[in-house]
């Protein structure tokens, strides 16, 4: 397109990013942590250059994210995994509204979500 032609409208775009989308592209996520008690999980993000902790309850992930109450930890992980996209999400909308470390994810945060 050179700058005498019209600007992509917005059906223009949708497909271009259609046809640019990978099916295959992973998310990737980082290895979580189970508390000794199995209450809360654990992980690390990258934050503006900086490792930050994130730490989500489990009763979240039972809440939001269709966990069993008797999931075994393989679970509890696939679950976590399964779900990344948006905990992150959450995780750096709530990075972005305060900077209080390590980021401990509530009920509330995901309610919003």
């Amino acid at each position: 397109m050179t700058l005498t032609e019209s600007p992509l409208n917005a059906s223009d775009l949708l497909s271009i990013v259609l046809a640019n989308r990978n099916p295959f592209m992973k998310v990737f996520v980082p290895e979580p942590q189970i508390s000794a008690d199995k209450q809360t999980l654990s992980f690390v993000i990258d934050w503006r250059g900086q490792s930050v902790t994130c730490v989500v309850p489990r009763r979240c992930l039972e809440a939001f994210f269709w966990l069993p109450p008797d999931a075994d930890d393989a679970r509890v992980v696939r679950v976590l995994r399964d779900g990344f996209s948006r905990i992150e999400a959450v995780a750096r909308r709530k990075l972005m509204g305060r900077s209080t470390r390590p980021v401990r994810l509530t009920e509330a945060d995901f309610s919003r979500a």
